[in-house]
């Protein structure tokens, strides 16, 4: 018998010894005559991921029992015992006390049953017209409510503590780069606000997406909507939901509102991740214009000098998560048929992936930035490399009457024979420069001074320091009335 034979046989026997013909699930198994195998059981359970919904669950469910109270299926007293047996059985999960269990499958099953040793035959009411299908759905958009609103929040911590750092550096002069080249002489407060916009953007986006998901799908029941006159508008406001689902097959099978999320989330990511990278950057020896403090750096086993940027290079690698999450996500939708399928059980595992990665991300990197010591004195010193007031000369010369496209080609061939002498162009000598165009006087020198040049650029959006505390003050008031 070959090596693969034994393992196929061995697979058998052990799917054979799993085998368990246990009782079948009292939620659901009237239907059936035997329970599901071991096997099955511990497949088919999601517990271990969506008791993460246990809070939600269980205020939709409080609600849902006063629906049912006002729709007269329940009677005060059956609501009282409800509600009663739910705040309990709250308690005890948050004191670590509930005995969670694989074989009810999922969080909504746990609860419920739960609920019916301690409500009896009231809590065997509960789930009258309302499916597991509605149910999750609007713990889901709950949930990711409230987390939702935890990244906002971090979100604008993060922003806080880069606006501060933004207004120590407002006149700190440094490279701009492009092609992780040096180009133009911007501000280190400049460049930090790049950082705030892009943050802006994200927490635009997941405010979008909240109120996009603002929708309550509960009164769906499984595809086909209630028979029973539950007041889903009472729901609604209770729940804190803005509006009603219009479509009980759409509401069942909606998860457009997570994919949203995690798009947010994944973009968001790949901000936090070329912050990240720039940071790392920046605290090489070889760069050395900041220093990051202990708290985020760690040394390394063999090398004893070693300070690691080890926080900056996680978020970074772990922005990766959030997109392989939405890819998750879109591969897990594309082929699925109206209405709900069991598919969408996977959905929590990579939508509560990218939400713990991006608020653990937001916290710790506003923790980077809040203690980051700038280096001014390298900054600047940079500033006098790669003949950074290039574009300033050819500025000059357009000044001067010269079209921009002569001026352009004149100065690409005075950097070259400033290269060639292995002198930046500011140190070339006015007779020098002038062998390239009579144009040129001794007023060329304000052009060719970074921090001239950097004062000049006043426009909107640019980097001149009193345009960049504009800015500053314009995002301390958005903060501000948030």
């Amino acid at each position: 018998m070959g090596k693969e034979e034994a393992l196929q046989i061995l697979v058998l026997r052990n799917l054979l010894m799993a085998k368990n013909k246990d009782t079948v699930n009292p939620l659901w198994g009237g239907r059936f005559e035997e329970g599901n195998d071991s096997l099955t059981k511990s497949y088919t359970s999601s517990i271990d991921i969506d008791k993460a919904l246990y809070e939600v669950d269980i205020k939709g469910s409080i609600a849902y029992a006063e629906a049912l109270k006002q729709a007269k299926v329940i009677s005060p007293k059956e609501f009282q015992k409800i509600k009663k047996g739910l705040v309990k059985i709250l308690s005890e999960i948050k004191s670590d006390k509930f005995e969670w269990e694989e074989g009810l499958e999922d969080v909504h099953m746990n609860i419920e049953s739960a609920l019916a040793k301690k409500a009896g035959n009231a809590a065997k009411k509960l789930h009258t017209g309302r499916s597991r299908n509605d149910q999750v759905s609007t713990d889901l958009r709950m949930y990711l409510n409230i987390k939702i609103d935890e990244s906002l929040k971090n979100i604008t911590y993060l922003q806080k503590n880069i606006i501060k750092q933004a207004e120590k550096h407002i006149a700190s002069i440094m490279p701009g780069f492009t092609h992780l080249q040096i180009a133009q002489p911007v501000t280190f407060g400049h460049h930090l606000m790049a950082w705030y916009e892009m943050l802006e953007r994200d927490y635009m986006r997941l405010i979008d997406a909240k109120n996009r998901m603002s929708v309550l799908p509960l009164g769906s029941a499984a595809l086909a909507g209630s028979r029973y006159k539950i007041n889903r508008s009472f729901l609604a406001k209770k729940l804190g939901f803005q509006s009603l689902s219009r479509n009980s097959i759409d509401a069942v099978s909606d998860r457009d509102f997570v994919i949203e999320i995690a798009s947010s989330l994944s973009i968001l990511g790949i901000h936090l991740s070329r912050i990240c990278e720039e940071i790392v950057l920046w605290s090489s020896s070889q760069f050395e214009y900041v220093h990051l403090s202990d708290e985020v750096c760690t040394g390394s086993s063999i090398m004893p000098q070693k300070r690691n940027p080890d926080v900056a290079e996680l978020i970074r690698g772990g922005s990766s998560k959030t997109v392989a999450n939405l890819m998750g996500l879109l591969s897990l939708m594309k082929n699925l048929p109206l209405s709900y399928n069991r598919d969408l059980q996977q959905d929590k595992e990579f939508i509560f992936g990218s939400v713990d990665y991006t608020n653990d991300s937001l916290a710790l990197l506003a923790l980077l930035i809040k203690d980051m010591k700038v280096n001014i004195k390298k900054l600047e010193a940079d500033c006098k490399l790669g003949q950074i007031t290039a574009t300033d000369l050819a500025d000059y010369l357009v000044d001067k009457s010269m079209p921009f496209r002569k001026a352009h080609e004149t100065v690409g061939k005075i950097v070259a024979f400033a290269e060639s002498k292995g002198v930046q162009i500011f140190e070339l000598e006015i007779s020098e420069l002038r062998k390239f165009s009579k144009l040129i006087s001794e007023d060329v020198n304000y052009y060719l001074d970074p921090v001239k040049s950097i004062n000049s650029r006043t426009l909107v959006g640019g980097t001149a320091p009193s345009r960049v505390k504009k800015e500053i003050n314009t995002a301390k008031k958005v903060i501000a009335n948030r």
